[in-house]
């Protein structure tokens, strides 16, 4: 055990939690800000999907406390306010990189990351799911510690041998490379890259291969809002108009293919018109009903990133994330990331008295 605190001990100083911190959250920063203008050709556009307008919209209609302040001030100018976002994160990447006036990079860092806080993520339910948090508790720490007395940028360099130097730079070192792994790894983007230089568009509209029958297979429901509306309310299990599940009767009648299965109905999926969604309880799970036309789909809302519900966005044509972006077709499957992963479907089907129900 001592030998274990000696050999560890170059690695416990200050220096070396600065290096950690500034690499990671300056390599972010600086990543985010070229992202925005170099990587992602959709992001400085008023309208469409991935686009600034686009984003600051939805950060409007998800009510966080900042909410009036972006619908008076942002949503007017949105390409000047994605411009000075994508310049404020290169110039804090480029401040912690180089160490110089990294308190003051550290401070414009913990700005934007509260900002976000208190829009794009302010709906996410626990809070633990969402990342801006973290990133401002790591930027005050950072702003609280400073340089680190190492890697300044014109500073002189420590002559001879120091250990807390040379610890802070191989562990600083080691904090790039992961850095490095992490944005190769980020295969979302380059397989967005990849079919946009091929000639095809990732925000294309909904795939066409949602040629599935009119009437899925069978299913059966929980009860959801009984005037048909949208429910935005990501808390399903508190929403007021929210209906427990209840038994349907057997789908004997079963028309598109219902074949006598019974379950529960989704109240209200009969008034939906094509183009519009409909929230509701899958037996505790949060799910949504969506007309696709002349067929009915369903999906858990959870985005397969990081488990945030889901809306459907209906000017688009998409389900949307509003903790960090990611889109899915209206056939469920992923068309900007950070997420992967289809939309987990719900089995659903249309009985002869035009009821919808769910399977699981």
């Amino acid at each position: 055990m001592v030998r274990l605190k000696r050999a560890l001990a170059p690695l416990m100083n200050v220096a070396t939690a600065a290096v950690l911190l500034r690499i990671f959250l300056g390599g972010t920063m600086l990543y985010a800000g070229l992202d925005k203008v170099i990587l992602d050709p959709r992001f400085l556009q008023a309208d469409g999907v991935g686009s600034i307008g686009d984003t600051l919209r939805l950060f409007v209609t998800a009510g966080g406390p900042l909410a009036p302040l972006v619908s008076a001030v942002a949503v007017g100018q949105p390409v000047l306010i994605g411009a000075v976002m994508a310049g404020t994160q290169v110039l804090v990447g480029a401040l912690l990189l180089s160490g110089s006036w990294v308190r003051l990079g550290a401070l414009l860092g913990a700005a934007i990351s509260l900002s976000l806080a208190l829009t794009a993520s302010w709906g996410v339910s626990p809070y633990y799911y969402g990342n801006d948090l973290p990133y401002l508790v790591a930027f005050l720490a950072l702003a609280a510690i400073g340089d680190g007395g190492v890697l300044r940028a014109g500073a002189p360099v420590t002559r001879g041998h120091d250990p807390q130097r040379r610890a802070a730079l191989f562990t600083g070192g080691g904090a790039l490379l992961a850095l490095l792994a992490l944005v190769t790894l980020d295969r979302s983007r380059l397989a967005g890259l990849l079919a946009q230089n091929g000639g095809s568009d990732p925000a294309a509209s909904p795939s066409a291969s949602a040629s599935a029958s009119e009437a899925p297979a069978a299913s059966a429901t929980p009860g959801s809002d009984e005037d048909g509306e949208k429910d935005d309310d990501d808390d399903d299990e508190n929403d007021g108009e929210m209906k427990s599940p209840q038994p349907s009767e057997s789908a004997s009648g079963g028309g598109g293919g219902g074949g006598g299965t019974s379950g529960a109905v989704i109240k209200g999926a009969d008034a939906l018109s094509p183009g519009q969604a409909l929230n509701f309880s899958a037996g505790g799970t949060a799910a949504v009903l969506l007309k696709d036309g002349g067929t009915y789909r369903a999906f858990e809302r959870a985005c397969t990133h990081q488990g945030t519900n889901v809306d459907w966005d209906s000017a688009n044509g998409n389900f949307y994330c509003s903790n960090h972006g990611a889109r899915f077709s209206a056939a469920g499957d992923a068309i900007v990331g950070p997420a992967r992963t289809a939309l987990r479907p719900i089995t659903v089907s249309v009985a002869a008295d035009g009821s919808v129900t769910y399977t699981r």
